[in-house]
């Protein structure tokens, strides 16, 4: 029996690309920059799935499926150069990090952020139901609060878990065992939704009664998602699919 939903932040309540194409675009500027010239700001872009020209980010890419530490990865093995500006130097590790906050700002500023659909119905037909809701995310407890509420979601979440949390980060389970616990709820009382590996490997490993998938190119399938029993768009269907579940 189903007693609580986790979500996702991005690319679940709030829509991906409207949250952080930008900032993923002026990341891979400013790595272009640490080359000299002598790799451009699209080669960074093809590494971590992002595309400037479309404004795409790609399903299966690191950016949308991965961590900031395994995109670092793999454009360090791609130019072994930034290697050690990726990884040991903190001075550029601080820039990146205000480079690709301030963007983000930036967009908050010009657009505000923008929920991935029409989330307000399907989370108060489910805190209707007598659901506990809460959030875990990657991103900082702050900055997930901010768009939960610019959203209007906040009043429906008991709770927002960030890797800032002291929990550490997806797909390590200890953020959703925490909000288990925190919810008086056992994992397999709670339905995981996400639209990344990140998020599937967090619901496996913590035992979670079920997973949802959010699919950004329904009815087509993300690699990270393939194989799982329950695959929506958006969340429009999630109280019929969680209804059915209990």
């Amino acid at each position: 029996m189903i007693k609580a939903v986790i979500f996702d932040k991005d690319g679940v309540l709030l829509d991906l690309e409207a949250t952080w194409l930008n900032s993923a675009i002026a990341m891979t500027h400013f790595i272009a920059g640490l080359t000299d010239g002598r790799h451009s700001a699209e080669t960074f872009q093809d590494i971590i799935g992002i595309d400037e020209k479309s404004r795409r980010i790609d399903a299966d890419g690191l950016f949308a499926a991965g961590s900031m530490a395994t995109q670092f990865s793999a454009i360090a093995e791609a130019v072994p150069q930034l290697a050690d500006q990726l990884h040991h130097d903190q001075n550029i590790r601080e820039k990146l990090r205000d480079v690709f906050l301030d963007a983000r700002d930036e967009t908050l500023a010009g657009v505000g952020s923008v929920a991935n659909g029409d989330v307000i119905t399907p989370l108060s037909h489910l805190h209707t139901d007598g659901y506990k809701m809460a959030v875990l995310t990657n991103d900082s407890v702050e900055s997930a609060t901010r768009g939960c509420a610019d959203i209007g979601v906040t009043d429906f979440l008991e709770m927002v878990v960030g890797f800032d949390s002291g929990f550490g980060s997806k797909p390590e389970p200890k953020g959703l065992l925490a909000i288990c616990d925190a919810l008086s709820c056992e994992p397999r009382e709670v339905a995981m939704v996400g639209d990344t590996f990140a998020d599937r490997h967090a619901a496996e490993q913590a035992g979670t009664g079920a997973f949802i998938g959010i699919s950004s190119i329904y009815p087509d399938t993300p690699k990270a998602l393939e194989g799982i029993d329950h695959l929506l768009p958006d969340l429009t269907g999630l109280p019929n699919v969680i209804r059915s579940i209990r």
